[in-house]
């Protein structure tokens, strides 16, 4: 086939390309566009599966360490939702409690092995946490996160699953509460 000819086709077809195609076409890439944003927004937010009570205001938390869980960033991770909610916390050693803890927080958590959308490797995720903050001797509020099914937040860091149950269990500290404490000069 000439050069000529292939141009002569190339041609008709866009002729027979219409405006109802093209539409297709677009909106084609459009659904293409929403499916990688909707992976993109829920590999940065991660909601609980369920929530018993309802969230306590504090300051700081003992967090009891659960030598069980092996994902190494678990722990800090904790840590970091929960003082992006203006609490602070300490590590302990399970039976060592210390006194004046206002709560404490432990926490249980499962690992599991799948394949990501775009990988043909199985890689590692958290498929099921469990968050209990005890005051006063008694269930204050409990999370639970699992994954189901084939839920886009599954491959989400660790990070960004606790955060999403702190965010539902732990009040936000007021900023001007926390930078006046700061500022205090009782200190």
């Amino acid at each position: 086939m000439g050069s000529g000819v292939r141009l002569a086709c190339a041609a008709a077809a866009a002729l027979v390309l219409n405006g109802c195609a093209w539409t297709l076409i677009t909106a084609a890439d459009a659904a293409g566009s929403l499916v990688q944003a909707g992976f993109a927004v829920s590999s940065h937010y991660s909601s609980p599966t369920f929530v018993n009570g309802d969230p306590v205001a504090l300051h700081n938390v003992c967090i009891e360490w659960n030598q069980t869980v092996s994902v190494s960033d678990f722990v800090p991770a904790l840590q970091l939702a929960l003082f992006r909610r203006g609490v602070r916390s300490d590590v302990y050693n399970p039976g060592a409690s210390p006194p004046g803890c206002e709560a404490r927080l432990v926490y249980n958590a499962a690992v599991d092995y799948g394949r990501d959308a775009f990988s043909s490797d199985a890689a590692p995720y958290l498929s099921a946490i469990d968050l209990t903050l005890i005051q006063n001797g008694r269930i204050a509020v409990s999370a639970r996160y699992t994954t189901q099914g084939l839920s886009s937040d599954r491959f989400a860091s660790a990070s960004t699953k606790l955060r999403g149950m702190i965010d539902r269990m732990v009040l936000e500290r007021s900023t001007e509460v926390t930078q006046v404490a700061k500022s205090s000069p009782n200190d």
